[in-house]
């Protein structure tokens, strides 16, 4: 019903883009979704990517808003704590996601993490495939 009510919205306002909920496993959209396990007591932690790709052919508009709402969702829902969030974005104002900072952010939470640990991953842009040689 939701997905029904902004596609007319959207519209009537003459956007085109159809909003469209996917998972690559069944949702039941009338379970709770919780990010954190019952009876959790460890760090919750998250890497946030956002590439518009600001300058370049095929720049994006969207992909640092979506970082910055689902971090406040996260902070706001989920009670993540900010300073366990590495946010990575090509605005100017947080680091680059560089090949390289995107492997050191990996690299960082893993290490850090523990047993019991919630870790989340968020990743908004271009996507593509590649052969693994």
């Amino acid at each position: 019903e939701l997905l029904l009510e902004m596609r007319e919205i959207l519209q009537s306002k003459g956007f085109t883009q159809i909003p469209q909920l996917s998972s690559s496993r069944n949702l039941d959209v009338d379970t709770k979704f919780d990010i954190t396990p019952d009876g959790f007591h460890g760090t919750k932690r998250a890497v946030m990517i956002g590439i518009n790709y600001v300058g370049q052919e095929g720049e994006l508009a969207g992909c640092h808003n979506d970082v910055l709402n689902m971090k406040e969702y996260l902070m706001d829902i989920h009670e993540f704590e900010e300073e366990n969030m590495t946010i990575l974005m090509d605005d100017g104002v947080h680091p680059d996601p560089t090949r390289d900072n995107i492997m050191y952010a990996y690299r960082k939470i893993v290490a850090e993490s523990q047993a019991g640990d919630v870790v989340y991953l968020h990743y908004s842009g271009h996507g593509a495939k590649l052969r693994d040689d």
